[in-house]
């Protein structure tokens, strides 16, 4: 059987949920709004795990970055249409 590969961002999700428990937010258990500055270093930080993924040719961090960065540019709009 072959090894499923992981990206480290996936390991650190595991080892905070394994850490803090499941329910664990960050935020004192409850739901918060991220502000813009979050966002937009949560976006920097995708381009940059992006761009080392392209220089890696690793296709498989290559989809899980563009996901990770659309998915941040969608919570931008969302945040500044709101």
């Amino acid at each position: 059987m072959a090894k499923k590969h992981r990206t480290a961002l996936q390991d650190q999700r595991e080892f905070v949920s394994a850490f803090y428990g499941d329910d664990f937010c960050g935020c004192c258990g409850e739901e918060s709004e991220a502000t813009l500055e979050e966002i937009e270093s949560a976006i920097a930080d995708c381009e940059m795990m992006l761009q080392e993924s392209i220089t890696r040719s690793d296709k498989a961090d290559i989809a899980y970055w563009r996901k990770a960065l659309q998915e941040n540019k969608v919570s931008r709009r969302e945040l500044l249409g709101a």
